[in-house]
């Protein structure tokens, strides 16, 4: 399981007080809204591959904790509702739930914004993930470092940092690279957004791409 959606990144950056104040202006436009969609580019980056692969699809969230990306063409979709993460590709569907290891990016990256949208400091991060954050202009970018002292589990990881990048003008999340082994990687990148259309329930069930 790779994937994590994490529109709730514009909120805060735990444990970074310097440029608290500039994410949570930024987050004030989330404040109010029950549903989010977004068009959603996904690349996928092999170094064996001479091209990448992409899909286009879109990403939901419908409060309090449910969101969904699915590209229907690729037949493809990434879904998390609260501890529970689902992954269907290529006619199979993989589940996982979080551990509290951090060995997976969907556990990591959900303990990170987990509760960005109360805007509430999540205390338990720095014993999952390392998180620094860089701004210059109006882009933040936000980087996510799992924190394994383990040789074995290292070796095992999924990923080895995701990167999140906010435009803090317009208060959107821009993109959302997982690193891998090998300098493989997945992106996201995301535009188009809409606040508070009306969001099917059938966009967070795994038969949306069957």
């Amino acid at each position: 399981m790779k994937k994590i959606f994490i529109i709730s990144a514009l909120l805060i950056c735990t444990g970074l007080s310097a440029q608290r104040a500039d994410i949570r202006k930024a987050a004030e436009r989330y404040k109010d809204a029950n549903t989010v969609i977004t068009n959603v580019t996904q690349i996928r980056h092999n170094t064996a591959i001479a091209q990448d692969m992409i899909a286009q699809g879109h990403f939901y969230y419908k409060k309090p904790n449910c969101q969904s990306m699915i590209f229907k063409d690729a037949k493809e979709m990434l879904l998390a509702v609260d501890n529970t993460f689902v992954m269907v590709k290529d006619g199979k569907q993989r589940t996982a739930r979080a551990k509290g290891k951090g060995n997976n990016p969907f556990e990591v990256l959900q303990s990170v914004f987990r509760n960005l949208l109360s805007a509430d400091d999540d205390t338990s991060l720095s014993e999952l993930a390392d998180v620094k954050l860089t701004k210059q202009g109006d882009i933040c970018t936000i980087t996510i470092t799992p924190t394994v002292t383990d040789t074995k589990v290292k070796r095992r990881m999924m990923f080895t940092s995701c990167v999140a990048t906010i435009d803090l003008k317009v208060a959107e999340l821009h993109r959302l690279r997982i690193n891998e082994q090998g300098g493989n990687y997945t992106q996201y990148d995301f535009s188009n957004y809409l606040f508070n259309a009306e969001v099917s329930d059938n966009v967070f069930d795994v038969n949306a791409v069957q």
